[in-house]
């Protein structure tokens, strides 16, 4: 994470939300889709079809449990990017965070990544 020493937090979270599009597109050989909309479709509980394959954060057993974890994965991933990404990308009015508020942004993306990961792809 070069960028951090510098002091360009901002930047270094972004670059994290793009590594983590990039890299579920990656897993699903898609980029037809990115950001909360790659997330909606790929963790969906619904079964995949012809072009959208799924990602299952745990095996899907038709357990309560199955569709939770899918739902929050999902809400988290829209939330990653619907309120840290995009103000980091695109509200260049808004007030810098402090390095305190950037690490915890990272751990938000670090989770995600961790959970993305993990999951497998149901054709």
């Amino acid at each position: 994470m070069r960028s951090w020493p510098r002091g360009h937090f901002r930047e270094a979270v972004t670059a994290a939300a793009r590594k983590i599009n990039a890299e579920t597109q990656n897993k699903l050989n898609d980029r037809t889709r990115s950001d909360s909309t790659l997330f909606q479709d790929a963790l969906s509980a619904n079964p995949p079809t012809a072009g959208h394959l799924r990602l299952r954060v745990i095996p899907d057993e038709g357990s309560a449990t199955f569709k939770s974890m899918q739902r929050g994965v999902t809400a988290f991933a829209e939330g990653c990017f619907a309120a840290i990404r995009n103000p980091n990308s695109h509200a260049a009015n808004l007030p810098e965070l402090t390095e305190r508020e950037r690490l915890e942004q990272l751990a938000a993306f670090s989770q995600l990544a961790r959970w993305i990961d993990g999951a497998t792809v149901e054709t």
